[in-house]
């Protein structure tokens, strides 16, 4: 435990400290996959998967996905970049659990909590969840704080070799830089500027899926009154919320809509 807590407050400062350090190279990158993987199945091991027999959450959570898994696709084909995605094993599980959250992996590997179901009221602000926790993958914020974390608590060794000398203190590190479900709550949440570019890339994200991407602005706004009742939705732990980022989300919709937008026929 008190292990635990040194590694909780060493992040934090590394998180207020807003470096910056390239992307692991190709070896990093494998080792940040696998370990997405183990740890994902991890987590599935330790909580309660929803049975698609007695949820009917989970079908709204697949039919989401789904849609917002082929607007990848289609956003990466408009870029003429589909190789960024080769690596990419998409799985979405619904967890029954009563934390109102959801998280993405790298690799696509998706978790969703029940209890966000009854926050998010609609597909469509599922969707612009669940679409700015993949936009943060995409975007490799993740990638950034385990860069920096790697260099500066874990000698600079590749991941691979730290998760080979000292794995259980990596695994920590790992989880809490990507936000896993397990650490939210831990550490200061993704920078303003990470919030933004996911914004930006989710609500585009929601528009190719054919969701209304003014659906993250009804489901931040609603988040933003329920932290004024005193509520804290635990998902706001690792996405900071204020007026200006609803503020930079709602002068960048006009252009999204314009560009990215058709309405779809699907329910």
């Amino acid at each position: 435990m008190k292990n635990r807590r040194f590694i909780h407050c060493i992040l934090l400062g590394c998180c207020l400290a807003g470096f910056v350090f390239p992307v692991a190279g190709q070896g990093g990158a494998s080792a940040i996959l696998s370990t997405a993987a183990e740890i994902y199945n991890e987590f599935k091991t330790a909580h309660p998967v929803a049975d698609s027999t007695q949820h009917i959450e989970t079908e709204t959570v697949q039919r989401v996905s789904n849609r917002l898994i082929k607007a990848v696709t289609d956003y990466y084909t408009r870029k003429k970049a589909t190789k960024e995605l080769a690596s990419f094993q998409w799985e979405v599980q619904l967890f029954q659990l009563k934390k109102e959250d959801a998280w993405c992996l790298p690799g696509g590997k998706i978790a969703v909590y029940d209890a966000l179901i009854r926050v998010t009221q609609s597909d469509g602000s599922l969707a612009a969840v669940l679409a700015h926790e993949i936009a943060h993958v995409l975007l490799k914020h993740g990638d950034d704080r385990m860069k920096h974390i790697l260099k500066e608590f874990l000698g600079g060794k590749e991941l691979a070799a730290a998760l080979s000398a000292k794995p259980a203190e990596t695994k920590d590190f790992y989880r809490m830089a990507y936000g896993n479900g397990d650490y939210v709550g831990v550490i200061r949440g993704f920078s303003a500027a990470d919030e933004r570019e996911a914004d930006r890339l989710g609500a585009i994200l929601c528009g190719l899926a054919g969701y209304k991407p003014e659906e993250a602005l009804v489901f931040w706004e609603r988040m933003m009154h329920l932290r004024g009742t005193g509520r804290q939705p635990e998902l706001l732990s690792t996405h900071p919320l204020d007026e200006a980022r609803l503020s930079a989300l709602r002068e960048m919709m006009d252009e999204i809509i314009e560009k990215y937008y058709t309405p779809s026929k699907k329910s």
